[in-house]
């Protein structure tokens, strides 16, 4: 028997790109659940046109709140959860199909979240509507998110900003994977005060998440990721720090804290402390080329070449460290 879709979305005043995104899933998903936060918008009259089951929630600064709302109306084998300026694109629907139709032992898929750039082409603005124009602009961020996943096995999303599924997944002990399916994200091209707004309502929540809970590592990182978005570099550093003293494997935490001193002009800390991101994180090249990078701005290439030789033994087709291993050895040759 057919494996069957419901598609869960939360959403608030989405007029401009609601139907963009509705009207593509619509060819692989069973019943269309909205959960709407305080529409003033016609977003409602524009989920009636596909059917989709639409139930209000009042906002409560929780993301997860308002998404387990979404899927505790779900009815399906399947959920796909989308945002309104997210779009998946014709030829990767049939992959989704596919993907549920023979799922081996695995509860999630693992999706790539692209999300583009505004103001690199602006034309973006002005063209959202037609995705198969604005798919092929240059995207600024890629990461994969389970977007995908079985019904009816308690899982659930977890944090009030930035939330996630797969937190749910990893305490039931059970897999997912990452699959060859594209969402693409359209957020940045909206209007700026609808962007500035919702970065405000973030920080908000960000905060008081990391009030809740101030020795959360993740939610101490989100908090220096948003003081080193507002170029607030004393802040960053505080709390990306705070997130090494409270787990010194998360992420590439001390990256972070020496990219925050090459901001900050000190290149003496920023070596420290990316050895230090080589040390717990032997594994990652990133950590390593990023020092080699920082020893020949300061003319140490020996050193820089050292560092990618060892790193090139171990990852031969990085192409970052090849780039920089060919800069360092022009340069020795001068």
């Amino acid at each position: 028997m057919s494996q069957t879709i419901s598609l869960c979305m939360i959403i608030k005043n989405e007029e401009k790109f609601l139907e963009q995104c509705l009207s593509h899933a619509k060819e692989i998903v069973n019943e269309i659940i909205i959960v709407d936060t305080g529409s003033i918008d016609k977003t409602k009259e524009i989920a009636k046109k596909f059917n989709a089951k639409i139930f209000d929630f009042k906002w409560i600064d929780d993301f997860s709140a308002a998404r387990n709302e979404s899927l505790r109306h779900a009815t399906k084998d399947w959920i796909l959860v989308l945002d309104a300026d997210e779009v998946i694109a014709k030829e990767d629907l049939s992959k989704i199909k596919e993907a549920i139709e023979n799922p081996e032992d695995f509860v999630g898929f693992s999706l790539e979240l692209r999300s583009y750039i505004k103001n690199f082409f602006e034309g973006a603005a002005k063209n959202y509507s037609n995705f198969e124009l604005i798919k092929n602009y240059p995207f600024y961020i890629s990461n994969f998110l389970v977007r995908l996943f079985k019904n009816n096995l308690g899982l659930h999303f977890k944090h009030r900003v930035h939330e996630l599924v797969i937190d749910s997944i990893v305490e039931k002990n059970l897999k997912y994977k990452k699959i060859d399916i594209v969402v693409h994200h359209f957020g940045s091209v909206k209007n700026e005060n609808l962007i500035n707004e919702k970065t405000e309502q973030y920080s908000k929540i960000i905060l008081k998440q990391l009030g809740e809970e101030p020795e959360n590592a993740r939610y101490n990182y989100q908090t220096a990721r948003m003081y080193f978005g507002r170029n607030d570099f004393g802040n960053a550093l505080k709390y990306f720090e705070k997130t090494a003293k409270i787990n010194p494997n998360y992420k590439l935490i001390f990256s972070e804290i020496a990219k925050i001193y090459l901001q900050m002009k000190d290149k003496n800390r920023a070596i420290e402390y990316f050895k230090k991101s080589v040390k717990y994180n032997p594994d990652n090249p990133s950590p390593a080329n990023n020092l080699a990078v920082v020893y020949m701005s300061i003319g140490k290439f020996e050193q820089a070449k050292k560092i990618l030789e060892e790193q090139l033994k171990k990852n031969p087709n990085n192409k970052a460290l090849k780039y920089n291993y060919d800069e360092c050895l022009k340069n020795l040759e001068k």
